[in-house]
């Protein structure tokens, strides 16, 4: 019987800051700096603002719950997959589908607009998903 090979099981040993920029291709890490610098802009843009909701600054913990998620994806984790997958479907139900609130202008354009690039992601998440582990 073969032994199926996946990504997890050939990556390096070692420093965690090493297995996340070498255990998958080079994109995964990539997409992970840019969903970090994305949800510091957005905490300094929103917290400590009083000019606008404070629904707000729920935006940049659904943002570092984001890269939370894809960050343990880049271990090659089924697990934080699945919770990044799980989060764009919240995110694109509610964009499409939430009642109109403030709320919903606060959270729903999360990553969507003007493309929707967390759809893009998770495709790519499960397009590499059997190969984690």
């Amino acid at each position: 019987m073969e032994k199926q090979e996946t990504i997890a099981s050939e990556g390096p040993k070692g420093n965690v800051l090493v297995r996340y920029f070498r255990t998958m291709p080079v994109f995964f890490p990539l997409i992970g700096l840019f969903l970090l610098v994305l949800t510091v802009y957005e905490a300094l843009n929103y917290l400590g603002d009083d000019s606008v909701s404070r629904l707000y600054w729920l935006r940049p913990l659904v943002l570092a719950l984001y890269f939370l998620c894809w960050a343990g994806a880049c271990l090659a984790r089924k697990l934080p997959a699945i919770g990044f997958v799980g989060l764009t479907i919240i995110n694109v139900a509610f964009y499409l589908f939430g009642p109109d609130s403030i709320l919903k202008r606060a959270l729903g354009d999360l990553l969507f607009l003007p493309i929707p690039v967390n759809l893009l992601f998770a495709f790519l998440l499960l397009f590499f998903f059997r190969k984690m582990k």
